[in-house]
């Protein structure tokens, strides 16, 4: 009996694990993994050790590409960084220890024998270590957020009708249904009655009116057509600029060549090794009509020095002449900056004894006039994959995204999470009601309202 509980649990976390690592063929574990975990809940008294154990594996599981990029970026140092990642899931799998052992407290203390209420317990047990992970979880690291990569509703986002009601009740109500779900099957494999299939009819109801939504006619922009990639990382040694700058010309000629339709360039985050580009205006001038066949919006990412702080930087070049830059307004722990109590001499060694920490921004979200009668608001990275909410007050203005997804490419392990980074702002357009322009080394898409995707180079 002891073996047949460990293995449900072990089976739940494995499910939960495995529905992000291979979405593409198991985004439906998302719906069922909390099955095994409810079950083995009805028939035993689950322990801390149980949410210990269950969350170890699913965040081992989870994170093992996250694991391999901490290792590279952490270079002679790596045994540091293995051991942080190590101290990092041990301190999360605590927390689901804890709420495991709050919620056998409580049922214990209540006495409670009726089968809906323990699985109601545990299922508020689940859905509180969710919302710890999505919303609270780096506050160790001095960080005020969490890490939005492993909620359920980003695996959904590869079958986005399934979220259609996300705008209309919000995501509590939402994550309520979705928990409705597992606790109404399990309910039938304990009963075995006419009430409990009828309750899990009533849970499914939510989710099949969701596809339902999914049948209506979906009407496409067609302004995304003006709108093309350039997704190469431009890094050259010092005093290089000229030849840069050439290249860059010449593939935007070759994009007007071959898309005579273009009307604004996009390139990802960190696309230069230039951190001067205001004083270049000589130079970018090669971008202009003369060169390249036409007036065109060139958009990328690169840092720059502002009142003697370093930022990651969105540029935005129209016609040969630099228009604007907008600094970021997050930064990405370890990659970018150090917080808290990590803010010392030992990891300032490891992880930027050759680079410069990146500030942060505090000023507004600026609109950019790239089309007729087609404004754009931009987000760097994680800006838009942090935030719960839009941090900008353009609440029916498409947003233009860029992304550094270059450190999840170079490995085999790491590169599920950057398709990660694609359902999760999938979901924001859908979440947000927003349509997203995506741009990065591995991808460049049109993300509409309703989380459907287009490639914008084709």
């Amino acid at each position: 009996m002891i073996l047949t509980c460990w293995l449900l649990v072990v089976l739940s976390s494995c499910m939960y694990g495995a529905a992000f690592l291979l979405h593409e063929y198991l985004w439906w574990l998302v719906f069922i993994f909390p099955v095994p975990l409810c079950y083995a809940a009805a028939k035993f008294n689950l322990s801390f050790w149980h949410g210990y154990v269950w969350a170890v594996v699913v965040l081992t599981l989870h994170l093992g590409g996250a694991i391999s990029v901490i290792l590279t970026i952490s270079h002679e140092w790596w045994l540091v960084g293995l051991i942080m990642v190590i101290l990092t899931i041990v301190y999360q799998a605590l927390c689901a220890g804890i709420i495991f052992l709050v919620m056998r407290m409580i049922i214990y203390l209540c006495s409670i024998k009726l089968l809906l209420v323990r699985l109601m317990i545990y299922a508020a047990g689940l859905w509180l270590f969710i919302v710890w992970v999505d919303w609270y979880s780096m506050w160790i690291f001095g960080l005020p957020e969490g890490y939005p990569l492993m909620h359920p509703f980003v695996v959904l986002a590869y079958k986005p009708y399934f979220l259609y009601l996300l705008p209309l009740v919000g995501k509590t109500v939402l994550m309520s249904f979705f928990l409705l779900v597992p606790i109404s099957l399990v309910l039938v494999l304990c009963n075995r009655n006419c009430i409990s299939i009828l309750f899990f009819c009533t849970a499914m109801i939510p989710w099949v009116f969701s596809w339902g939504m999914a049948q209506r006619d979906i009407q496409c922009a067609g302004w995304y057509k003006k709108i093309k990639s350039l997704p190469i990382m431009m890094c050259f040694g010092a005093n290089q600029e000229k030849v840069v700058i050439k290249l860059v010309a010449n593939q935007l000629k070759n994009i007007l060549i071959q898309y005579p339709e273009t009307e604004v360039v996009i390139m990802p985050e960190s696309a230069f090794n230039i951190n001067n580009f205001n004083d270049l205006s000589s130079l970018i001038n090669q971008w202009d009509y003369h060169y390249v066949g036409k007036p065109i919006h060139l958009i990328f990412g690169a840092s720059r020095w502002h009142q003697e702080c370093y930022y990651n930087s969105f540029h935005w070049v129209h016609n040969g002449a630099l228009q604007h830059c907008s600094d970021k307004r997050h930064a990405m722990f370890l990659s970018e900056r150090l917080f808290g109590w990590m803010n010392n001499v030992l990891m300032r060694q490891i992880y930027f004894n050759q680079s410069v920490p990146i500030a942060i921004s505090f000023d507004e979200r600026m609109v950019l006039p790239l089309l007729h009668n087609r404004d754009f608001v931009p987000y760097i990275c994680s800006e838009l994959f942090f935030n719960e909410f839009p941090d900008d007050d353009y609440k029916d203005v498409a947003i233009i995204v860029i992304v550094n997804d270059s450190l999840f490419l170079s490995s085999y392990w790491s590169l599920y999470i950057q398709k990660l980074l694609v359902l999760l702002a999938r979901y924001k357009a859908v979440y947000w009601q927003r349509d997203i322009v995506y741009v990065s080394y591995a991808q460049s898409l049109f993300i509409d309202k309703n989380g459907m995707v287009q490639n914008i180079n084709t």
